[in-house]
């Protein structure tokens, strides 16, 4: 992003010279173009930078529509952007024509498109798509008709035991309720984000893991062999040391409205 474009676009808003000032000096710190990785603001300032860009695609929609159904739907967060076209053959066209039409919007930015990480995939043949940690895919329900599913990726379940086997192995030595107060928190910030969709069965792969390393833990200190099943069940995990266990899905993802 290129930080007098950005300056500009705020400036339409905000006519307060502290501010302005504070938001140079922010951007100052990301070098001479782009915003700072991981800043709190930096999401939202994106969006702002992007603004023309949710306003194309809701174009793209209304022209698009018939009736209920639009042959193009789109989700995007800071940077990140996901174009869905309607499979219908009378569509493809459109393939073509999103790509081709976001690229000139983004040119207008002076924004390029990360090629690396964009791809088209084609969901009607069992491929899958990963926006904002989550892997997408079209599958058939028990009823018949097709819908969509939402899963963690793999790569993030992967990080997250990672993480969980650092702190047990630098912690290894102390008691299991100073591992479990270190691991409570990073449990619940990273179930929390992915309760969402159908990640029942890896939630489940996650606590059965956890439960295994916590028992472990406590039969190593007291230098006995196994892992004391029976001994340290799943309730008594929970009641008695307070390890995290709130590993549920919500029933609804929640709705947002439109850019």
């Amino acid at each position: 992003m290129r930080h007098h474009l950005l300056l500009d676009k705020v400036a339409l808003r905000v006519r307060d010279d502290d501010v302005m000032h504070l938001l140079r000096l922010i951007l100052k710190a990301s070098g001479k173009q782009g915003v700072p990785q991981g800043g709190v603001i930096s999401p939202l300032l994106s969006n702002i930078y992007l603004t023309e860009v949710d306003r194309m695609l809701e174009r793209a929609k209304t022209v698009t529509t018939h009736g209920e159904y639009s042959a193009v739907e789109y989700a995007r967060f800071a940077d990140d952007l996901v174009v869905l076209v309607d499979a219908h053959p009378r569509h493809a066209w459109l393939k073509k024509a999103v790509p081709t039409r976001l690229r000139q919007e983004l040119a207008k930015l002076q924004v390029e498109v990360n090629e690396e990480k964009s791809t088209t995939v084609e969901l009607a043949r069992g491929e899958s798509f990963g926006f904002l940690g989550f892997e997408f895919r079209r599958i058939r329900a028990r009823s018949g008709a097709w819908r969509p599913q939402y899963t963690p990726k793999l790569k993030k379940r992967t990080a997250l035991l990672q993480k969980l086997k650092d702190v047990f192995r630098r912690f290894q030595s102390q008691p299991v309720g100073r591992v479990i107060e270190l691991i409570n928190p990073i449990l619940r910030g990273w179930v929390n984000y992915f309760a969402v969709g159908h990640s029942s069965r890896c939630f489940s792969y996650i606590q059965d893991w956890v439960e295994k390393k916590i028992r472990r833990h406590i039969r190593r200190a007291q230098k006995r062999h196994g892992f004391g099943w029976k001994t340290w069940s799943r309730q008594r995990l929970g009641a008695t040391l307070g390890l995290f266990n709130s590993y549920r899905v919500r029933s609804r993802a929640p709705k947002v409205s439109p850019a």
